[in-house]
C-alpha cells in the first residue's frame, strides 16, 4: 500500500511538472552565431532593467509548490498510517489544511506573476520598436483574418490565439503578430506564430509563398492542391531551390516578388531555416512561422530564454522589413 501511494504522487508530480509547470518554449534552436549583433546589444539592455519583483514573485512560487508538495506527501503518508483509527486521522487533516493554503497562495502568487511577465515582454517589445505594443490576448477578426489566408485546405476545428504584438510601421501599415495554435477536422494543427499586414492598395490576386520543408511534409494540403494556382518559377535560382510561389496570376506575382524580395527571403530561409508561408491577397499579407510559441510565463528555469527573444527579435524584424520592401512596389499595384 506504501509503494502504491509512493508511485501515485510520483506519477502526479511529473504530470504537474510536464503539463503546468514545464515551460513550452520554442523548440526552433538559433544558431547565436547566426543572430545580428543589434540583438545582442539589444538583449544587454533589457537584461539591465529592474527585474526584482518577478524574481521575487517566481521565489514565492517555488517555495508555495515546495511546501504543497511536501504537504502532499505528508497527508498520504499519514492519511497510510491512520486510516484504521478515526482519532488518528484527524492529523493527516493537518497537511491538508496546509496544502490547500499553499495552492491558494500559490494562485494568487501565480495570477501576480502573469502580469508581471506581461510587462517583462512589453519592455522588451518597445526595445525592438517604441511603436509596438504587446498583449497577452489576441486581437479582433484574428480567426477571420487566418481562414482567408487559406494557407492550407484544412477546416478550422478549434483556434487559440494569445501574446499579440502589434504596431504602425514607418510606412504607415497596421500589424499583428501572435502565437496561435489551431486543430482541424483532418486532426492536422498549427502552433506557430500568425501575422496579418493591412495595406492601403488592393493586390488583384493571390499568390502564396511556401518554404520547401513546409512544402514536402505530408501534414498540410498546400499548393498544388489549390485548383486556382499555379507554380511560378521565379527569376532567382536560388530562390526557387528552397522556397515554391504559387499565385493566381503571374504578372501580379512578378509586380509583387521583386528582385530585393526574392534575395531577402531566401536571405532569411537559409540564414535561420525557420520555416514560413506568406500571403499575399486583397490588402492583407498573411504570414506564419512554424516555431511553436514564443512567451510562456513559467517559474520554472530561466525566467527569459533568449533563444525564444532572438527568434520574436528576428521574426519582427523580418515582418518590418517586408513591409518596407512592399511599400516601393506599391505603385505597381492597381486599386
Amino acid at each position: 500500500m506504501i509503494f502504491l501511494e509512493i508511485i501515485v504522487v510520483l506519477i502526479v508530480g511529473f504530470l504537474v511538472y510536464k503539463f503546468i509547470l514545464m515551460p513550452s518554449f520554442s523548440t526552433k534552436k538559433f544558431d547565436f552565431n547566426n543572430i545580428p549583433k543589434e540583438f545582442e546589444e539589444l538583449f544587454i539592455k533589457f537584461n539591465e532593467f529592474d527585474f526584482s519583483k518577478i524574481n521575487s514573485s517566481k521565489k514565492s512560487l517555488i517555495t508555495y509548490s515546495i511546501v504543497a508538495i511536501i504537504c502532499l506527501i505528508a497527508f498520504l503518508f499519514t492519511f497510510i498510517f491512520t486510516y484504521l483509527n478515526s482519532y488518528a486521522m484527524s492529523f493527516s487533516l493537518i497537511p491538508l489544511i496546509i496544502l490547500i493554503i499553499a495552492v491558494v497562495m500559490f494562485l494568487f502568487e501565480y495570477k501576480k506573476f502573469k502580469l508581471l511577465y506581461n510587462d517583462v515582454i512589453s519592455k522588451f517589445i518597445k526595445l525592438i520598436d517604441t511603436n509596438l505594443n504587446y498583449n497577452n490576448t489576441s486581437f479582433n477578426r484574428e480567426k477571420e483574418f487566418y481562414e482567408k489566408a487559406e494557407f492550407d485546405n484544412q477546416k478550422l476545428n478549434t483556434f487559440l490565439a494569445k501574446d499579440t504584438i502589434n504596431g504602425i510601421s514607418k510606412d504607415n501599415y497596421k500589424f499583428y503578430i501572435s502565437n496561435i495554435s489551431t486543430t482541424t477536422t483532418s486532426d492536422n494543427g498549427f502552433n506557430g506564430l500568425f501575422s496579418t499586414v493591412i495595406l492601403d492598395k488592393t493586390i488583384q490576386s493571390y499568390t502564396k509563398i511556401n518554404t520547401e520543408n513546409i512544402e514536402y511534409s505530408t501534414s498540410y494540403t498546400l499548393g498544388k492542391t489549390n485548383s486556382h494556382l499555379e507554380y511560378i518559377e521565379m527569376d532567382n535560382s536560388n530562390f526557387n531551390k528552397v522556397l515554391h510561389v504559387y499565385s493566381s496570376n503571374r504578372l501580379k506575382s512578378t509586380e509583387i516578388l521583386t528582385s530585393d524580395i526574392l534575395d531577402y527571403l531566401y536571405n532569411f530561409y537559409d540564414k535561420y531555416h525557420v520555416n514560413f508561408q506568406i500571403v499575399f491577397t486583397g490588402k492583407y499579407v498573411y504570414s506564419r512561422f512554424f516555431i511553436t510559441q514564443l512567451f510562456t510565463p513559467s517559474f520554472i528555469g530561466n525566467l527569459f530564454n533568449k533563444n525564444n527573444f532572438a527568434l520574436c527579435y528576428v521574426i519582427i524584424n523580418f515582418m518590418l522589413d517586408i513591409i518596407s520592401k512592399l511599400s516601393n512596389n506599391m505603385s505597381n499595384f492597381e486599386e
